[in-house]
């Protein structure tokens, strides 16, 4: 079951675990004031090693006037 974020103007933000299918809240139940849904970032782990990519060379020869080239010319 995922866990949705609520807003409740008295008591802050917080979360309640939920089934999919479950409507949204109306009321908080600790103070029974109205509440609001909260679109919240996601939240997983990626596993495994990661490495960075690196940049592509350019075999141009230096000042050749390739458009973000490491080896053009400031």
């Amino acid at each position: 079951m995922p866990i949705y974020e609520y807003d409740c103007p008295k008591c802050g933000r917080f979360d309640t675990l939920q089934r999919m299918s479950a409507p949204p809240l109306r009321r908080h139940e600790a103070c029974g004031s109205p509440v609001k849904k909260v679109m919240s970032a996601g939240s997983f782990a990626m596993k495994g090693s990661h490495k960075a990519a690196k940049a592509p060379s350019c075999s141009a020869p230096r000042g050749a006037g390739c458009a973000g080239c490491p080896s053009a010319e400031a």
